[in-house]
């Protein structure tokens, strides 16, 4: 899964969010636990803020043109029916570990 950056807030931002008024416990598994604690550490950031962060990100529509949209539509059409061939993921698995060897080539296309 890609994560996406939690932008950093802003003293104003922190003031309109939730969590400047009032402080709830919300109880999460250990690994979530732990990657969120991460990112906030990563980020120079509290927990709370990287939770505000992510749900804020969460309620925000994804704009996509018709167009794009259209795009990833033919793109999708042409895996599906051979047209455009894929790569296998260990074969990408394998280029990727050459990365900063000397082994490293550029990808083989077909």
């Amino acid at each position: 899964m890609r994560e996406a950056p939690c932008p950093p807030f802003t003293p104003d931002e922190a003031e309109a969010t939730p969590m400047a008024s009032k402080r709830q416990l919300i109880e999460v598994d250990e690994t979530t636990a732990t990657r969120l604690r991460e990112r906030a550490d990563a980020q120079g950031i509290s927990v709370a803020e990287v939770v505000a962060g992510l749900t804020a990100l969460a309620e925000s529509p994804v704009e996509i043109s018709p167009e794009e949209l259209a795009a990833l539509d033919r793109q999708w059409a042409a895996i599906q029916s051979g047209e455009e061939g894929v790569v296998p993921h260990d074969q990408v698995a394998r280029w990727l570990e050459t990365w900063g060897t000397p082994d490293y080539k550029p990808f083989p296309m077909k």
